[in-house]
């Protein structure tokens, strides 16, 4: 499993940043280096993995800019757990928008991926059965049925989504 970076303590993050839960976004209190200017958004955006992140540097060390503000808005460093954007768009930091998730639970809110075919994660159309098929990842891969439509292969995507996912279940 891939840790999360140890975030720098409370104190010295408020000495460096002001964070507006209402807006998402970090500016800076204090002139880090040249090319910072006190009161301007902080950070910048990068590309990582496959969305795009807002990263800040604080001495000389890249922090994620949702896990800062989680951690600044609530005083609760989120350690070993990640910092789910609930809608799904990474450069949402409201702290409305902002939860605390297991690795699993973060990656259960995933975008769909780009070599999906039917639009829904976890139903695809079987070639040789010539049905749409469908199934959840619970641990083990959980067979959920073969079905003539496709709205019935994702109804039964959905209806196990709510079962095992819960509140991190898509909510498209």
């Amino acid at each position: 499993m891939i840790e999360n970076k140890p975030l720098p303590p409370l104190e010295e993050l408020k000495e460096f940043l002001d964070y507006n839960p209402d807006t998402g976004v970090l500016t800076w209190k204090k002139q880090v280096r040249n090319s910072v200017k006190i009161g301007e958004e902080a950070g910048c955006r990068q590309h990582y993995k496959r969305d795009t992140r807002i990263r800040i540097s604080i001495n000389s060390k890249l922090y994620l800019a949702h896990r800062l503000a989680y951690y600044m808005y609530h005083g609760i460093d989120p350690l070993n757990n990640d910092v789910d954007h609930e809608d799904r768009n990474s450069l949402n930091n409201k702290i409305s928008n902002l939860r605390l998730a297991t690795r699993t639970e973060n990656c259960r809110n995933q975008k769909i991926s780009k070599n999906n075919t039917s639009g829904v994660t976890g139903v695809h159309w079987h070639k040789l059965k010539k049905k749409w098929e469908a199934s959840i990842r619970v641990g083990k891969k959980k067979y959920l049925g073969c079905f003539t439509n496709k709205e019935d292969a994702i109804q039964a995507r959905k209806e196990a989504e709510k079962k095992y996912f819960g509140k991190f279940r898509r909510s498209d």
